[in-house]
């Protein structure tokens, strides 16, 4: 059984084909029709066909255009609207004072097809800009939720947790300290909603050259001194600036933390950077069992489902930082299971530097 809104846009959708598939014939028709009419009515003709042919189209623009469900219905009244007011205006016109009968067709059928491109077009910007102010709003809930509400009570669960740990027997040990590390990385995943939040406000974050190279090294080394079983090769130029803001450690910190957390035995870390004058490269191969291919999807797909879903935010970090910064990131697998993540950075130009 459908719901409501899909049955509105399916007949939203469905309007503004037949609308469009209507005009388009009765264009058609009378070009057919008119060939030897003047140069001046298949003029009107054709600027008619190509509104027309836009409305045709709905059935694959629609999908693609982020409305949903009683949205594409107003966008269709709004269609509705642009044609019975150009409709009006053009009897009003004819009435007045009629247009040649060979012309009569072509420019209502041509003015139709306008009012309703214009109203859709109208009806379309005026729901996407609803929609944003919506997900502006919802977007600014579950960030008070995640970073206020939900971390002050995990901090008190924490404050009583520690009272646990002074009383806890030998036998209970192991259940606090697991209890603990659950709450210290749902405290990790609230920070990282706040950096998500940042992230995806570009206008708010000055970005410039940022040396890639002492900020892998700086991480690097902090790895090495936190697991000296970690087994690191670096293969690093002295420098190399892209162009970045401070997130960019972030960035670098939520790859490191990936391969120390999913590492079977002690992690085995391969880094590289290669720079030329437009790009720069970063590579990271790491032997922790393979990103399993459902979530590689997602992340190829920029979406999720509830049934297709990563296991957290940390890989989400990355790519929408790296992509803020017009730059990309691709991940592979190795030949032995492991796994090798991409990332390409604008290469900082002299006007970067010299800003």
């Amino acid at each position: 059984m459908h719901q409501p809104e899909l049955s509105k846009q399916s007949l939203g959708t469905g309007y503004v084909v037949a609308t469009g598939v209507a005009l388009s014939l009765a264009l058609v028709a009378h070009a057919v029709t008119a060939l030897s009419a003047s140069l001046t009515a298949m003029l009107v003709v054709l600027a008619g066909i190509v509104p027309a042919l836009v409305l045709v189209g709905a059935n694959q623009w629609v999908p693609r255009s982020g409305l949903e469900g009683a949205q594409v219905w107003t966008v269709a009244e709004w269609g509705g609207l642009g044609v019975g007011l150009v409709t009006l205006v053009h009897l009003a016109i004819s009435l007045s004072g009629d247009p040649a009968a060979t012309m009569r067709t072509a420019i209502l059928a041509s003015s139709v097809a306008f009012g309703g491109f214009v109203g859709i077009l109208v009806g379309t910007v005026i729901e996407l800009r609803r929609s944003r102010r919506r997900l502006a709003q919802s977007n600014d809930v579950l960030n008070r939720v995640l970073r206020h509400d939900l971390r002050n009570r995990l901090n008190v669960v924490l404050g009583h947790l520690d009272e646990l740990e002074r009383t806890a027997s030998v036998e209970t040990a192991t259940d606090t300290a697991e209890l603990r590390q659950s709450i210290e990385d749902l405290l990790s995943t609230t920070e990282k909603a706040r950096q998500i939040d940042v992230a995806l406000g570009t206008d708010q974050r000055d970005q410039g050259p940022r040396d890639l190279v002492a900020a892998v090294e700086s991480r690097l080394d902090a790895l090495e001194r936190a697991t000296p079983a970690a087994a690191v090769e670096r293969d690093l130029p002295d420098e190399a600036l892209v162009r970045a803001d401070w997130l960019l450690g972030t960035v670098l910190d939520n790859l490191v933390e990936n391969t120390v957390v999913h590492s079977e035995t002690a992690p085995s870390l391969s880094v590289s950077v290669e720079a030329d004058a437009r790009t720069t490269t970063l590579e990271l191969v790491d032997d922790c069992p393979s990103i399993p291919q459902a979530e590689l999807d997602v992340f190829s797909a920029r979406a999720e489902t509830p049934l297709q879903h990563s296991k957290g935010v940390g890989l989400w970090l990355v790519i929408w930082v790296v992509e803020s910064y017009d730059g990309s990131v691709a991940f592979e697998r190795t030949p032995d299971g492991g796994n090798v993540v991409r990332l390409e950075f604008r290469t900082a130009t002299w006007l970067d530097r010299h800003r």
